[in-house]
């Protein structure tokens, strides 16, 4: 009996194996620091395809980037290795993809060959206008179908020097099957704040067959949960699900991975694609977001006044919800008298070729109008550094002052503070308008911004003070104070905040306190330095506990576990200061554990890229049996080439912790 079940084991591994090889043809997630091995490029350009150290396109970095410069003009391709297609008609072929705009778009698009690229025949194209993250799913059959040397490029057509850069991640060749699920992303947010979180996937069906139900389970800090989910997904449409049970976690590092065990019932036929992982950082709490707009403009544009019109009755709807500055542009000809070179820093940093020109977050939007949908989306995002402030005028003197509270540990940010007059009048000229909003008079910060650094629970104070007879400020009782953070390598905007107008600082408490007794923890804070609130509202872990108390002290009974606390002074008019954080038990992972396999898929020698003390690897297949373990990495790679082909996950525990990656054997 023992030998039959043997053979009927290995009957069904091998079975799985050849299903994993047979539907997936080529994967590439450039992982690497180069370009994958077999990989070419085209002469056009040839010097524009480079790995890219971050993950816009949506999956892990690194990725594949089509960079701007330098202009190369015509068809500039990145070439796949040769994928035999001996007895296929057709293949599937998906990627995704980061449309980064400058000018009026850009086209890419799919061929193949089989001839070595001497001649190419396409199979797909489309031009994008819009920035933002796309996924690509098509099929193809061309006249090289197969054949048994089939290279597939992805190929970019016009002047590299009209887009701002193009990023592409997770590229699939495969056969299709019947039954094939993939979890297409982990929806969960790479930085997330403590506490519960909803664990967010998407799938996409793969197969031919509607996908009616499937039982999917998620692992992360030892929590194993696994939910059945019901549906109707049509041939390579994707829908977003949701556990029902959430996972609670507290600050540090954690690796998630989702994984489709079986579907409409049955195994699926490709289970290549059913597991997902994604590292993520829980902070020690979080914020509320509030969108950055950044808009340009000019008195001279016509074309500005439908959005600008747009643009008002947003904002009308959404009192509180946004922070706002606009740059008056020196064109079209003779350009805005409001004009500032503080404006042209910014022009030139997001590359802005004409107005009007909007951007959220960070994030361009080119001459399109916000929606009520993009900015709820901001708004409802996490944010992780609290902004609170005030200022005041004294003559034609403005003096600021503000607070930061940060959420997590960061370096080499930037904080912009501008000065903007809310209407303005005397700027217009023959385009009609003559309200204008939100224009910059001065750039307190200076157009590069203020340099910041912090770590988690810190609290920092700015103060700043000019002469606003310099500019061409209007009325003295009409200006507003708009602030925001910002990385300037990724463009990413943090969290923004106008400050409370023509008042006092809104100090936050002193002295916060946390003192552990026995299984209860005693919190208590003292008034102030300055200034007397109304009250204070007490946090822990996120939740209200007491507000708009006079209290000073709290009792936090029976406490287990991680205790984030937080104390926010509250004033006259709704004014509030920043949160002071303290926190016991679990404790941030400060320093975040850099770990890079490759290639993947691997033949022979899977690298291992860290600087960390690797104190021990482990290798699992799909079944979850350990296939390898050791921790020798004096040639900083592992031989695989024993292991059949299929999936594995690789788990890699160091001194600052644990990381668990996937990687396919061919």
């Amino acid at each position: 009996m023992r030998k039959v079940f043997l053979l009927l084991l290995a009957i069904s591994i091998s079975s799985s194996i050849y299903a994993q090889s047979r539907a997936i043809l080529l994967r590439e997630t450039f992982d690497s620091n180069s370009l994958p091995e077999g990989w070419t490029t085209s002469d056009t350009g040839a010097e524009n395809w480079v790995i890219s150290e971050t993950n816009k396109a949506g999956g892990e970095a690194n990725e594949l980037k089509l960079s701007a410069t330098p202009s190369a003009v015509g068809i500039t391709r990145i070439i796949t290795e040769a994928v035999d297609l001996t007895g296929l008609s057709s293949v599937v072929i998906s990627f995704r993809h980061y449309f980064d705009k400058k000018g009026t778009g850009g086209s890419i698009g799919i061929a193949t060959s089989s001839n070595n690229g001497t001649t190419w025949s396409q199979a797909w194209t489309k031009t994008y206008s819009e920035t933002g993250q796309y996924s690509v799913v098509e099929s193809v059959s061309t006249p090289d179908m197969g054949k048994n040397n089939v290279r597939f490029c992805i190929y970019y057509q016009g002047n590299t020097s009209n887009i701002n850069g193009w990023y592409f991640d997770e590229l699939e060749i495969m056969v299709i099957e019947n039954i094939d699920a993939k979890v297409e992303s982990i929806d969960v947010p790479t930085l997330i704040p403590a506490g519960n979180t909803d664990i967010v996937f998407s799938v996409q069906n793969a197969g031919l067959d509607n996908i009616t139900s499937f039982e999917a389970n998620y692992q992360v800090n030892g929590l194993n949960v696994s939910e059945t989910f019901y549906t109707d997904i049509a041939q390579f449409d994707v829908e977003q699900f949701t556990f029902e049970t959430p996972a609670y976690l507290s600050p540090g590092e954690y690796n998630l991975s989702i994984n489709i065990t079986s579907v409409n019932g049955e195994q699926d036929q490709s289970t290549v694609n059913n597991i997902s992982q994604k590292n993520i950082t829980v902070a020690i709490g979080g914020t509320q977001r509030i969108p950055m707009i950044e808009h340009f403009s000019s008195s001279t544009c016509a074309s500005c006044v439908p959005l600008n019109g747009v643009m008002v009755g947003l904002e009308a709807a959404n009192t509180g919800k946004y922070t706002y500055t606009k740059y008056a542009m020196n064109w079209p000809s003779p350009g805005d008298p409001y004009y500032i070179s503080d404006a042209g820093v910014r022009k030139d940093y997001y590359s802005v070729s004409s107005v009007p020109h909007l951007v959220l977050d960070g994030i361009s939007n080119g001459y399109i109008a916000l929606t009520q949908e993009d900015l709820d989306a901001a708004y409802n995002s996490p944010a992780f550094i609290d902004i609170k402030g005030a200022f005041n005028t004294n003559d034609d003197e403005i003096n600021v002052m503000l607070d930061l509270t940060s959420y997590i540990n960061f370096s080499n940010l930037k904080l912009f503070v501008t000065v903007n007059e809310k209407t303005t009048h005397d700027n217009a000229l023959y385009n009609g308008e003559t309200d204008f909003h939100h224009i910059m008079m001065y750039m307190l910060s200076g157009p590069q911004g203020s340099n910041i650094s912090m770590n988690a629970g810190e609290s920092q104070r700015f103060e700043f003070s000019y002469d606003m007879s310099k500019t061409h400020m209007e009325e003295i009782d009409d200006l507003e104070v708009a602030v925001w953070i910002q990385n300037l390598d990724t463009e990413e905007v943090f969290n923004s905040q106008y400050l409370y107008e023509y008042t006092d600082h809104p100090y936050p408490v002193q002295n916060l306190t946390l003192t552990e007794n026995r299984k209860n923890i005693e919190v208590s804070w003292e008034a102030p330095e300055i200034g007397t609130p109304t009250g204070y509202n007490l946090y822990i872990n996120r939740e209200l506990v007491l507000g708009n108390t006079t209290a000073t002290s709290y009792t936090i009974e029976n406490a287990q576990g991680y205790q984030g606390v937080e104390v926010v002074a509250l004033y006259a008019d709704g004014k509030k200061s920043v949160s002071v954080i303290e926190r016991v038990g679990e404790s941030l992972v400060e320093n975040e554990i850099v770990m890079g396999i490759y290639p993947n898929p691997v033949d022979n020698n899977l690298y291992i890229n860290t600087t960390e003390n690797v104190r021990d690897i482990s290798i699992y297949n799909i079944l979850g049996v350990r296939v390898y373990q050791g921790c020798n990495l004096s040639e900083s790679f592992i031989d695989v080439s024993y292991l059949n082909e299929g999936v594995y996950i690789i788990r890699i525990s160091t001194d600052n912790g644990n990381v668990t990656k996937r990687f396919i054997k061919q």
